[in-house]
């Protein structure tokens, strides 16, 4: 039996902007959420089996595709499957990653999966202190996010 939802924040916890995704599930796991949470620190095939057997799938990251930092966007698993900024030929993308797991195992993928990607300012800097305006993002993030989760329910 399928289970319900899954949040799913991708990053490094040192890294100052980096870090987006993983600060949205420690706020939304303070809220008690009606959905599981998971914090993953890599895009690669983990985040395929921690997606398997829900039905549906939100997923946060950082991003650096050369918008305004702070910008969210709301992307599709295509999206990112073919945005050539989000290539890495030394590792698999989140594209790759959810595309494979469509590809191997179709039956266990959710049928709805959101990416919100947040535009980072600076990720190179070695601390726990985001910038504000991905802070700002953060937070507008989490507000969506509880949004989607009790438009499900």
């Amino acid at each position: 039996m399928a289970k319900k939802c899954v949040v799913i924040g991708i990053g490094n916890p040192f890294l100052q902007d980096d870090r987006a995704g993983v600060v949205v599930v420690e706020q939304l796991e303070r809220d008690h959420l009606a959905c599981q949470t998971e914090v993953v620190y890599t895009v690669g095939f983990e985040v395929m089996d921690k997606v398997r057997g829900y039905e549906r799938a939100i997923i946060v990251d950082a991003c650096k595709l050369g918008h305004a930092p702070g910008s969210i966007l709301e992307v599709s698993v295509d999206d990112i499957f073919t945005t050539h900024a989000l290539v890495n030929s030394h590792a698999i993308t989140l594209g790759t990653s959810l595309k494979t797991g469509y590809v191997c195992f179709p039956e266990e993928m959710p049928q709805d999966i959101r990416i919100l990607l947040i535009e980072v300012k600076e990720i190179k800097e070695f601390t726990q202190q985001m910038s504000p305006e991905v802070e700002g993002a953060v937070a507008e993030v989490v507000e969506r996010i509880r949004n989607m989760v009790a438009a499900m329910t």
